[in-house]
């Protein structure tokens, strides 16, 4: 019979998750003591919620670092060691109570063709032309064998854990990329006429039935993952109650009943391509700005004929501006941003000047320079800044033509294309405005479209990301519009720029307050003569929702 004081002393060495005397034990900031296994299982489960303390409940910010408590570790070790000591001779005298029930007597032997224990009689008669093994040495064979089969479901455990982490990631971003698109979606039909809700809604229902179908596939893949986790939890909780156990016959018994898990079956990872899903509806977009730029045009030319009378107006600028000041500018440059150039993504003949502000292409390579894999096999460079929400506008001169200036997503393939010297604009992650020497050329997805503007040296660029546009325009002694792109933008954009040989680029930065007075008497009564044509263009635009619908 066990002395009480052996008792407490036992109760004093227990893990309060197993209950069982600690193995490994380890200490956790608060001061408490649990098995190594016991508490990484347990933050392992707890792990979305954060880390807490299973006694005492004290919440840590992040997960600690466990450190052997050795000297509870050596009172283990002691507690053990006197356990056997009084339970070995009744452990022996049971062991070897063990007899053969055919001959009487104990049983000393495996025999590996029967799988089974024996006496000395049977490695005799029964199994005589047997491989026959004492119990320790088979045991000892089979426990390296299950240490190893141990260790690998371990592993795959871990690694199971780590693909289900995946698709919890993959779950959220896929949520966040619909709700971001849906929001622009509705955004975008919101600025349209009210014959397009049925195509609103329509679009809408298709990316929920694409998101669906992924989350499902998603889900199915999570469940599979987690199935296998149970199995091989199981599995290592029956295996470890059988390593701990000291009955080498038990042992050698129950291991035939222990059931080996499956192979570990991965699933293959998800795409979900949201740009590709509404490349149509990114068409009919393009097609509707079209629409409006007609009706625009038509309308400037009215307003040109309309006899305008100017008042005076008082212009007050700050020292050194080029740029005039306009209603329209002033209004932008509430939005400006400072850009600067990333000398990570700059091509080998691109060289930075005036804190990364300015970029001149030169004849020959510019220094050494390290091979990032962020760096532009073209003569291309992107800016640091990116944005994905909000209105943005910036501003750039330019030292001549031959430049693109555009937006880019920061996946944009850096190699260089077979006959091509820019990239710009020649996939659907990048939109681009080719300045050249007598017009512009708009260019996104391979296609470009020749704009016939008179080519100015300062542009400005503004960027509404919620709704979709994407917008160039010209600096002179006016601010004229050359462009607007319209999509649905799924990821962060990035300024980008392609230069020709012996060109400069200088991002313009915000200027400092200027005073505008200005007054001007219009006489709008000719464009009453538009109505006509905006009802043209009505009949088109519903011509084009119909194909999208």
């Amino acid at each position: 019979m066990e002395a009480p004081g052996f008792r407490k002393l036992e109760e004093k060495l227990n893990c309060c998750i197993c209950l069982e005397v600690f193995t490994f034990p380890v200490t956790v900031p608060c001061g408490h003591s649990f098995c190594e296994q016991c508490i990484n299982s347990h933050w392992n489960k707890t792990m979305q919620k954060g880390y807490s303390c299973p006694e005492c409940r004290q919440v840590f910010p992040e997960r600690p670092t466990l450190s052997k408590n050795v000297q509870l570790d050596s009172l283990v070790e002691f507690f053990r060691s006197t356990e056997t000591s009084a339970c070995g001779p009744e452990k022996t005298v049971a062991v070897q109570d063990r007899k053969c029930p055919r001959h009487g007597w104990p049983l000393e032997l495996y025999c590996k063709a029967e799988k089974l224990c024996i006496c000395c009689e049977c490695s005799v008669k029964e199994c005589k032309s047997h491989e026959k093994v004492l119990l320790e040495e088979e045991r000892k064979k089979k426990e390296e064998s299950l240490k190893e089969i141990l260790k690998k479901t371990e592993q795959e455990a871990e690694k199971i854990m780590e693909e289900i982490q995946k698709l919890d990631q993959q779950t959220a971003t896929i949520k966040d990329c619909s709700e971001k698109l849906k929001s622009g979606l509705m955004q975008k039909f919101a600025h349209l006429m009210e014959a397009l809700k049925e195509c609103q809604r329509k679009a809408v229902e298709k990316i929920e039935r694409e998101q669906a179908a992924v989350l499902g596939q998603v889900q199915e893949n999570w469940d599979q993952l987690q199935h296998q986790l149970t199995t091989r939890t199981q599995f290592n909780k029956e295996a470890e109650e059988l390593l701990a156990g000291t009955d080498d016959m038990k042992f050698l018994e129950e291991l035939l009943l222990l059931p080996s898990p499956a192979s570990l079956a991965v699933p293959p990872g998800l795409a979900f391509d949201l740009a590709s899903s509404v490349e149509p509806i990114t068409s009919f977009f393009n097609e509707v700005a079209r629409l409006q730029e007609a009706v625009s045009n038509s309308l400037d030319q009215q307003m040109a004929d309309t006899k305008i009378t100017p008042e005076p107006k008082l212009v007050v600028r700050r020292a050194g501006s080029c740029l005039p000041m306009n209603e329209l500018r002033e209004t932008f440059l509430k939005d400006n941003h400072n850009l600067t150039f990333d000398p990570a993504t700059a091509n080998h003949y691109l060289q930075l000047y005036d804190d990364n502000r300015k970029v001149i292409h030169h004849q020959g390579v510019c220094g050494v320079q390290p091979n990032d894999p962020q760096r532009f096999q073209p003569w291309q460079i992107m800016c640091v800044q990116n944005f994905n929400q909000g209105s943005i506008y910036w501003e750039v001169k330019l030292s001549g033509h031959s430049v693109i200036v555009g937006v880019a997503y920061r996946t944009i393939s850096r190699k260089r294309r077979t006959g091509r010297t820019f990239t710009v604009g020649l996939d659907k992650c990048s939109w681009g405005l080719y300045i050249q020497e007598d017009c512009y050329l708009a260019w996104h997805n391979g296609n470009s479209l020749k704009i016939k503007e008179p080519v100015c040296k300062f542009i400005g660029v503004r960027l509404n990301y919620d709704q979709g546009i994407l917008s160039f325009y010209g600096i002179d002694d006016n601010m004229k519009h050359i462009h607007s792109f319209h999509a649905v933008f799924t990821e962060a954009l990035v300024p980008i720029f392609w230069l020709c040989e012996g060109l400069i680029v200088t991002l313009c930065q915000k200027p400092q307050s200027q005073v505008t007075m200005n007054g001007i008497s219009t006489n709008f009564e000719a464009a009453a003569g538009s109505v006509e044509k905006i009802q043209n263009e009505q009949v088109a635009l519903d011509q084009c929702r119909q194909q999208v619908c």
